[in-house]
């Protein structure tokens, strides 16, 4: 049977699992099993003219770039859709689609999110079929022959799909035989993609054990395994590093020669380094396709001039030479210490002249360097889009303090308080309601603590509401418990009088009645048909027995043997003597009752007989009355019932009590909860606007506990008073065990898993001890004296303690009813030694004191301790700990040499911080000195190294590093998540070490993973913010608004987060962090995983809130990023500035070099191109030919004695000569000098052994 189960059970799933296959894969129509096509699939591989169409010669316009002729096309898509149905209407992700990717090269498919390029994915891998249109892959079609496709078909997802506990060497062995590879070239197959991926050291260690970016080279080695033909790449390269990315672009160069790959990304800079084809999707249709010299070209605005100015600079003058030499060239901005310029490229012929004459008047015009950069690919995605989309979000793009990556305006450059922006109210994407935010004056003392319980409360209550199955579960799981349990404890335990039992043959089934009549009078005859009719209609046998009655019983026992005494239990006989009848009952003494049964039916007989047929005798057996002893016994059974109510109602509040860590334990596994920390809200706030709501959710089943008790009738708890003693009982219990759950989700990291073990807890914690101190108890045990220690022991133990206390409370009641209800019970339960306590809070047993009192002192204790854990008391004492363990190491620390070297810029910094005759740290926002974090170690790991920093008002300080260079420590210990080990940093005059409550109040924080609640909208979540920050009620609203008009969120103002992208999600955490006028600042790599479009949307908010005059530190992995936003920046080198200054200046001073990227006109032949490279070599001695494909070539030029003027000079002269189509010279662009300190930094460790 149970083989049958296994086979039945597995078709089962299976034809689930096929026809409702989840969010990913094609689901089966209901009949597929009866579908001949389903069991015989034939797999047809596209031959002739079909496969050899071009599907894009009908939109051959000036954005596509002719295709290259001798390339075989590894995929092609044919006017492809796919609509989707949401509600009653259609929505089109893809629409028409035509596109060929060829193989040996990279085709990166470009688009904002929403754009088709997922579904397009989606598609191509066969987990959803298309619409209507065709795609094939190597020749096969996707919608029949996709299991032909997916033997030469390698995935890598977004996210890494890994197994934490296989290695790396498993992860590819299992890989390559799904795909077909046989087992005998699998070892070969795996060891060759070791040293490919340069994983050969980690072949044996664990996924989970593997930092991230190993992890995704793995990843696209589990793509590339068993030579799959075709690629595709989700975003490969997301939330990586700039050398972690460099790593993997050299891998897919290396191995994109036999291979046709698409790749999805977010990096321009990946695009326009790996793409040598770029094709760009918008609204689900295909807008433009192209190498990247060919779309910036079509789109791009030409080239970006950037000066940095000197204290005496001329503006002016400076914009009247530019005019004069490029009469159409604009100046895009004017910030600060930077000055800029487009220039339009077909003017690229004016610009050696032009350059020639800025180094010349250099010194004269206050120039201190300048520099060039093209067209990058960003703003051709930019541009595409705008073209293709009108609306609000993609004009934002086009704002003027967004045109160039260095946004910023010098009419704007003057501070400007507003609280949410200092954008035109004309500005379609920029109006914004019109409130001096900086006059409204933030709540202090007891009003902001009011307003910040009530933001608290209100989250609370907001999670209950929106999470109302486990506000459900919450009410009913004990209700259920309770009841079943009660019904199964009056089922089994009733106490019941004996029934009464009637004397009839009936209870004992059909049976055989002999009788004898040897007589022939009439009253004989008449009782002999009387007891015929009465034995029939009783269901019973009656056999006439001719001759002695007696011999014929022995006859027949002797024969039955056994049998007889179960099928004839009476017997009788009727004889004349003396002209009397004489009626003898006779019966069977191995039945119990048949002397008695046996003369009722004589009894019976003769009534009929004298009064009718109809009459009849009904005779009854009733037991006789319990004892006074038997009554004292089962009274103590009775008050075993207490004992199986604790245990069951133990069981029920395991569960209840387990649901009050879920939110706790979400808001920190998210850094919520450090986030409305590091928002202003005080730790009792936190937590006890938390514990009055949850003792308010703990009530609801309390009181409903009540009404089962009271429809059981549950004497002990419902009457004489004690409805209110068992409220108290329970309501005592919430008060304990609820932040005692709150303490003990410190110990974990997800929700779910402390839901289970602490459900574990409280059964083993309360069950287990309440069984063991009662068992102990029982005198046979002989263990009462420990039984009493382990109950003191355990009266920490709020479990405990609630079991103990009703198993108690209920004993005690029934034990003193029955001991009073008369002399005689009293009496016994003297003689049995039977306690009751007439107090019920009595101390000593069975009085409920102790338990009371040990849950009401548990309560305070454990809340104690909670604010012990997070207040600024344990903060300080832990930091005077932490400096006292190692002043050894900082007197080491002090005394050692630098590891490398310092820049004068960063020496300067340093001095001017330390310098004692300024004090600047009351008018700096944000004051880092001599900062030092060290982690105990065998060898102390200095993560951060003294580091000093100011960052002034209306700044944006960008911080620059490698994985493991000390960032994220940095960011901890500012928004006080980490102690400092050294130094000190001042946030508006208040110290982090010994103010940290007070610094708190004056930062926002951006943490690099969204901290954001699913269950909550975006406009409840910005109010709750503006709660805590103190902001007035009558000013929330219209502060929320505009903040969400400023981060373009009002259509989604209304949806719950977690409905969001992941785009909207980092402008609310962004917006979070703006809110209620922030001293300084903290974003976190604030638009990892956007789009363009939303990145751009991200840093316009951002330029607005630093050209209001806040402060801002900014950590990103995007150099471009840090180009556009950040005023000055520092890279970080083993805890260590290394560079500090202007994103210019660093790459004037650390830059060396241009980057050059031609295409020469081949017309087939490889002559012009070979000739055009000796020109470059011969012209530019150390250049580097860095990549070349298809007639393109990019070459880093050295710097040593070039300038702009000659490098144009020369290119322009050479542009006829050679044939050159285009050519774009960029200074070397930050990453390059980003990239130039990687040897100083040593590799990240791994995540683990």
């Amino acid at each position: 049977m149970l083989l049958f189960d296994s086979v039945l059970y597995g078709l089962v799933t299976w034809y689930v699992e096929a026809i409702f296959p989840g969010q990913f894969g094609v689901p089966q129509p209901w009949y597929f099993f009866i579908m001949p096509s389903y069991w015989c699939v034939r797999p047809r591989r596209v031959l002739g003219k079909e496969e050899d169409d071009d599907p894009e010669k009908a939109l051959r316009t000036e954005y596509f770039e002719a295709e290259p002729e001798d390339l075989v096309a590894g995929i092609k898509i044919k006017h492809i859709s796919k609509v989707f149905r949401v509600g009653n209407k259609d929505r089109a992700a893809v629409r028409d689609l035509n596109l060929n990717l060829y193989e040996g090269q990279i085709t990166v498919l470009l688009g904002h999110n929403g754009a088709g390029k997922t579904t397009t994915l989606s598609m191509l891998t066969g987990l959803f079929p298309p619409t209507s249109g065709r795609a094939y892959i190597n020749g096969y079609e996707i919608s029949q022959d996709m299991v032909q496709i997916r033997r030469s078909l390698g995935l890598c997802p977004q996210h890494d799909v890994l197994f934490d506990n296989l290695t790396v060497t498993e992860h590819l062995y299992f890989y390559a035989q799904l795909k077909g590879l046989s087992h005998q070239k699998c070892p070969e197959e795996v060891k060759q993609m070791l040293h490919i991926l340069s994983l050969e050291d980690k072949r044996d260690s664990r996924c989970r054990f593997l930092s991230g970016g190993m992890k995704r080279k793995l990843s696209i080695g589990i793509a590339l395994i068993a030579g799959s033909k075709v690629l595709m790449l989700d975003e490969p390269t997301s939330g990586m590093d700039a050398i972690s990315r460099r790593a993997i672009w050299d891998l897919l160069q290396q191995q994109k020669s036999d291979r046709t790959i698409l790749l999805t990304t977010h990096f321009m800079d990946e695009a326009d380094l790996l793409g040598d084809r770029i094709a760009i999707m918008a609204k689900g249709e295909l807008q433009c396709c192209g190498s990247s010299l060919f779309l910036k070209q079509k789109y791009g605005a030409g080239y970006h001039m950037t000066l940095v100015k000197e204290a005496h600079c001329n503006p002016e003058g400076i914009s009247r030479l530019v005019r004069h030499h490029i009469p159409n060239a604009s100046l895009e901005s004017s910030a600060g210490a930077e000055l800029s310029f487009i220039l339009p490229k077909e003017s690229t012929h004016r610009f050696e002249s032009l350059f020639a004459k800025l180094e010349k008047k250099q010194k004269e015009l206050g120039i201190a360097s300048f520099g060039a950069s093209v067209t990058t690919m960003e703003e051709v995605f930019l541009r595409v889009g705008k073209l293709v989309d009108t609306s609000m979000d993609i004009q934002a793009i086009q704002l003027p303090a967004l045109q160039y990556q260095h946004e910023r305006r010098a009419s704007d450059w003057a501070v400007d308080s507003n609280l949410c922006g200092t954008m035109d109210p004309t500005d379609g994407i920029g109006a914004l309601i019109e409130e001096e935010c900086t006059a409204i004056k933030l709540n202090t003392g007891l009003t902001l603590h009011c307003q910040q319980f009530l933001a608290m409360f209100l989250k609370k209550a907001s999670y209950s509401w929106r999470e109302w199955k486990m506000l459900a579960a919450q009410v009913l799981v004990p209700v259920m418990c309770i009841t079943l349990a009660l019904l199964s404890i009056n089922y089994s335990s009733e106490i019941f009088d004996d029934p009464i039992l009637k004397l009839t043959l009936g209870e004992y089934g059909r049976t055989v009645v002999p009788f004898s009549v040897p007589g022939t009078s009439r009253l004989d005859q008449q009782l002999s048909e009387h007891l015929k009719d009465m034995l029939q209609v009783e269901g019973q046998e009656p056999r006439e027995v001719l001759g002695d009655l007696e011999e014929f019983l022995i006859f027949r026992a002797s024969v039955e043997g056994g049998g007889f005494n179960e099928r004839c239990l009476v017997a009788a006989s009727f004889r004349d003597v003396s002209e009397q009848t004489v009626v003898t009952a006779l019966f069977n003494n191995q039945a119990y009752h048949s002397p008695a049964t046996a003369l009722a039916i004589v009894d019976n007989l003769l009534f009929k007989l004298l009064c009718g047929p109809r009459a009849s005798i009904t005779v009854s057996n009733y037991p006789q009355p319990r004892s006074a002893l038997q009554a004292a016994k089962d009274q103590f059974n009775e008050g075993r019932k207490g004992f199986d109510i604790a245990l069951n109602l133990l069981f029920a509040m395991a569960f209840l009590a387990s649901t009050f860590s879920i939110l706790a334990v979400s808001e920190r596994a998210v850094q919520a909860k450090h986030v409305q920390f590091v928002s202003g809200v005080h730790v009792a706030t936190f937590w006890l606007s938390a514990l009055l709501w949850d003792l308010i959710s703990f009530l609801i089943p309390t009181l409903l506990l009540l009404v089962v008790f009271k429809a059981f009738d549950v004497h002990a708890f419902t009457r004489d008073g004690h409805v209110a003693d068992t409220l108290l009982l329970l309501m005592l219990y919430g008060w304990a065990i609820i932040p005692l759950m709150y303490l003990m989700t410190f110990f974990f990291s997800g929700a779910a898993t402390a839901y289970t073990r602490l459900t574990i807890f409280n059964i083993l914690s309360g069950i287990a001890t309440f069984l063991m101190v009662t068992i102990m108890r029982i005198p046979a045990v002989k263990l009462e004296e420990l039984s009493r220690t382990l109950d003191h022991i355990f009266l920490v133990l709020p479990n405990h303690c609630l079991g103990m206390a009703v198993s108690s409370f209920y004993e005690n009641y029934e034990t003193r009813r029955y001991c009073t209800s008369s002399e005689v019970a009293a009496h016994y339960c003297k003689k049995y030694n039977i306690q009751y306590q007439e107090n019920f809070y009595a101390w000593s047993a069975p009085g409920v004191g102790r338990f009371v009192t040990s849950m009401a002192a548990s309560g305070f204790a454990y809340l104690t301790l909670l604010f012990l854990v997070e207040t600024d008391l344990l903060w300080r004492l832990k930091t005077c700990i932490c400096a006292f363990r190692r002043r050894r190491q900082l007197m080491e620390m002090y005394t050692r040499p630098s590891a490398l070297p310092e820049d004068q810029d960063v020496v300067d910094e340093r001095n001017r911080i330390l310098a004692p005759s300024l004090d600047s740290s009351l008018d700096t926002p944000l004051v880092i000195k001599e900062l030092c974090k060290v982690y105990e170690q065998r060898a102390p790991l200095f993560a951060v190294d003294k580091i000093s920093l100011a960052v002034q008002k209306g700044e944006c300080f960008g911080l620059l590093g490698f994985n493991g260079a000390g960032k994220t420590t940095t960011f901890k210990m500012l928004t006080g998540e980490e102690t400092i080990t050294s130094g000190d940093a001042f946030v508006g005059g208040y110290s982090i070490s010994s103010d940290i409550g007070k610094v708190r109040q004056r930062i926002g924080y951006c943490p690099q993973f969204d901290a954001l609640l699913d269950h909550m909208t975006g406009r409840e979540t910005l109010v709750m913010y503006a709660r805590l920050r103190g902001i007035p009620e009558r000013h929330i609203s219209a502060c929320v608004e505009n903040t969400l008009r400023g981060l373009l969120l009002e259509p989604h103002a209304n949806k719950l987060v977690r409905t969001y992208s992941g785009g909207n999600k980092r402008k609310l955490s962004t917006g979070i962090a703006l809110l209620g006028e922030p001293t300084v600042i903290f974003l976190d790599e604030p638009s990892t995983g956007m789009d363009p479009v939303a990145r751009r949307l991200l840093w316009d908010t951002v330029a607005r809130a630093r050209e209001s005059g806040k402060a801002i530190v900014i950590t990103s992995h995007s150099m471009e990023e840090c180009e556009a936003l950040c005023t000055r920046l520092a890279i970080m080198v083993q805890g260590q500035f290394k560079c500090l200054g202007s994103p210019q200046h660093l790459k004037s001073k650390f830059g060396s070099g241009y980057s050059l990227r031609a295409k020469v006109r081949s017309d087939g032949q490889q002559e012009a191109l070979q000739e055009f490279k000796a020109f470059v070599d011969l012209t530019f001695p150390g250049s580097i030919l860095e990549d070349e494909h298809q007639g393109m070539v990019h070459y880093h030029l050295p710097g040593d004695g070039l300038s702009w003027a000659k490098v144009f000079g020369i290119l322009e002269k050479a542009k006829e000569k050679y044939g050159v189509d285009d050519y774009s010279v960029s200074q070397i662009s930050l990453e390059q000098v980003f990239l130039s300190f990687a040897h100083l930094q040593p590799p990240a460790e791994d995540e683990g052994p």
